[in-house]
């Protein structure tokens, strides 16, 4: 079970027909429905951390992402790392199909932070419907 600013990890999900692993999400609805006649019961954004300053500064330069640091986060087991959440890319996952655990979850102020940035700043989404 997870709730909308949860983190989570999933195990294994597909992004343009290739197999991942193990990554992080932030869940924006849990709120069932379809898309493109495909069932949905969750969407996330994707998270990743920076590497070194260098990707960091490269990363931000793209409108779509999101800067996080630790202190927005309480996870149960994070990993002090800041870095950004592709706020442009919408996963649509159905949660039968996926294994997922919540760590942790965006501080409040946060994922209300991140919502008015996909609400205002944002134009065009990635809608990724692998996972259905």
């Amino acid at each position: 079970m997870c709730n909308v600013g949860d983190i989570i990890v999933i195990e294994n999900f597909q992004h343009n027909g290739k197999k991942l692993g193990r990554h992080s999400f932030v869940v924006l609805s849990d709120d069932g429905g379809q898309i493109q006649g495909l069932d949905y019961d969750l969407i996330c954004n994707i998270m990743s951390s920076f590497k070194d300053e260098k990707q960091k500064k490269k990363k931000l330069s793209f409108p779509g992402n999101f800067p996080i640091v630790p202190e927005d986060l309480e996870t149960i087991e994070g990993n002090n790392k800041s870095g950004y959440i592709k706020a442009e890319q919408l996963y649509y996952f159905n949660k039968a199909k996926i294994t997922f655990i919540v760590i942790g979850s965006l501080k409040e102020e946060i994922f209300n932070l991140l919502l008015q940035f996909i609400e205002e700043e944002l134009e065009e989404f990635e809608q990724i419907i692998d996972n259905l």
